[in-house]
């Protein structure tokens, strides 16, 4: 019986952890893959034309912001 209940433990534990990653990753922000600049209401990210990854929309200052170093 004790046997039943740590199994039901156990489960009801492993469901909380990944829920709770779930949540994490819904949470984090997404980052250019060119220049690594974080996504904003001011810099909003799309997709890289060659599918490498989220990268920033104006093309020109993201790559200012790589030629300089600055992540």
């Amino acid at each position: 019986m004790s046997n039943e209940l740590d199994a039901k433990a156990a489960r009801e534990r492993a469901k909380a952890i990944a829920e709770q990653r779930r949540a994490e990753r819904r949470n984090r922000k997404r980052r250019c893959v060119v220049c690594g600049l974080e996504e904003s209401d001011k810099a909003p990210l799309v997709a890289h034309p060659d599918g490498i990854g989220p990268s920033c929309k104006d093309d020109l200052s993201c790559q200012a912001r790589r030629a300089s170093g600055t992540r």
